[in-house]
């Protein structure tokens, strides 16, 4: 089909002919007729330059369609920089009427000037999903004149661990809008997100004879493997992460992070301990990510620390521990890293718990076939937590002690009696109420909820 029979705008097709492009692949003409009707739709779509031309295309509609230009009309969250990166350049090349601008929102950009074109409210935003919440709370930026919602790769946001500021940037958008989703499964994680976007979106490419798209669905977690969660004290998961791998040193463990930020530091840590460890994630080359792969399928180095990349996309068959250094946002993922490991007979994944963790664990023991047990706080971290405490007793500061008084002549006053006099009035507080009383239970959090969804369902 022809761009011209899409009923797009005047200024689309001019700048479409001037660059020379005439037809339209039948994934560019779903996308593009269902977001020009303002319908939400659900596409079975994989990468490539189709689908972000599309995007492109679908946004410098809207941002015509629109009466009045106010605020930012389009907003495109896609999982890669990279692609946000070639998406902006796709709008630039067919360029915004009246001189109307795009923001690209990356991982690799400088966040301080990415916030200063955000204050100048653009009519399209392309970002990556950390870095657009990173910059949504720090500034406070609402949305209040979105017309078009562009979810890209949204599986491969998921299983990242981006899920948690999809819905922070979400409850920013006070508009009603179009919502485009493409992704290749649409297996139950992704259709929980899709309806907190919208209401009973068309689903296009999703064959039910195929199971909805779950083909890549995890496998239930292996009965043979070893499963466990450690309780780290406040202010030590570094130091009971290295606590416990040195106390357990042998084999090849991949540790999982929530951040690269979180990947660098423990790299450094490690690298100062002399262990050898090496790191993936999204923003390497290909070159670096293959030869750093290697290294570790090669044994070369006995630590891999991952972040943005989910345990189905790592193919390997060595890996005797895997640690959760974050505790994944869904099921699926903590069963894909599960497989990792499940993969050596004698495999474990171990969880590192913070405090508003460890709420009822014990509930899980009637859930399980397996239960994750917990392990002991590791020798070399109770050493230092006992360290902590003790210096932290001694630096609370001591009640004011006695001083001695010198005789004071006939008639003088002392230090003390002029310190008195000199005191300002205390303020009363008697007649003030207000505050919490009475007992609150605490309330039962996020890795009990999680971990009853992973083994219930």
């Amino acid at each position: 089909m022809k761009y011209s029979e899409l009923n797009l705008n005047d200024h689309t097709l001019e700048a479409l002919n001037k660059a020379n492009i005439d037809e339209a692949s039948s994934l560019q003409q779903t996308l593009i007729s269902k977001t020009v009707e303002k319908q939400s739709i659900v596409v079975n779509a994989d990468p490539g330059d189709d689908k972000n031309t599309a995007f492109a295309i679908a946004a410098v509609e809207h941002v015509q369609q629109r009466e009045e230009p106010e605020g930012t009309a389009v907003l495109i969250i896609t999982d890669k920089a990279e692609v946000a990166e070639e998406i902006c350049s796709s709008i630039e090349a067919l360029g915004l009427p009246n001189d109307e601008t795009v923001a690209c929102i990356s991982n690799n950009g400088s966040a301080e000037k990415q916030a200063e074109q955000m204050e100048q409210s653009p009519s399209v935003i392309v970002a990556n999903p950390e870095r657009l919440q990173d910059l949504l709370q720090e500034h406070r930026f609402i949305f209040r004149h979105i017309s078009l919602l562009v979810l890209d790769e949204l599986k491969h946001i998921l299983s990242n661990g981006q899920a948690e500021n999809l819905k922070k940037i979400k409850r920013r958008v006070l508009s009603d809008y179009t919502t485009l989703v493409c992704c290749t499964s649409f297996d139950e994680d992704v259709k929980k997100m899709v309806s907190s976007f919208t209401d009973e979106p068309t689903t296009i490419g999703f064959d039910d004879s195929s199971n909805n798209g779950q083909q890549h669905a995890p496998q239930p977690v292996a009965d043979h493997l070893t499963q466990g969660y450690i309780n780290v004290p406040p202010r030590m998961k570094i130091s009971t992460l290295t606590a416990h791998i040195e106390q357990t040193p042998s084999g090849s463990c991949v540790i999982f992070t929530a951040s690269k930020r979180g990947t660098d530091r423990l790299y450094r840590v490690l690298k100062k301990r002399g262990l050898k460890a090496t790191s993936l994630h999204r923003k390497l080359s290909d070159e670096k990510r293959e030869q750093r792969f290697s290294n570790f399928a090669n044994s070369d180095v006995q630590f891999l620390l991952v972040s943005d990349i989910s345990g189905n996309d790592l193919d390997l068959n060595n890996v005797t521990q895997v640690i959760n250094y974050d505790v994944p946002n869904t099921s699926d993922e903590y069963r894909f890293r599960a497989a990792l490991a499940a993969k050596n007979k004698s495999g474990r994944i171990v969880s590192l718990v913070s405090k508003q963790d460890r709420s009822d664990i014990n509930v899980l023991q009637n859930e399980l076939g397996q239960t994750p047990e917990e392990i002991p706080l590791p020798e070399e971290a109770k050493k230092k937590l006992k360290q902590r405490e003790k210096k932290n007793s001694q630096n609370k500061s001591p009640s004011r002690s006695k001083r001695k008084k010198r005789p004071s002549r006939p008639g003088q006053k002392s230090s003390d009696q002029k310190s008195d006099e000199m005191q300002l009035p205390q303020p009363r507080y008697d007649k003030l109420s207000g505050g919490r009383s009475g007992n609150h239970k605490e309330e039962t959090n996020g890795f009990v909820k999680f971990f009853k969804k992973l083994f219930s369902s």
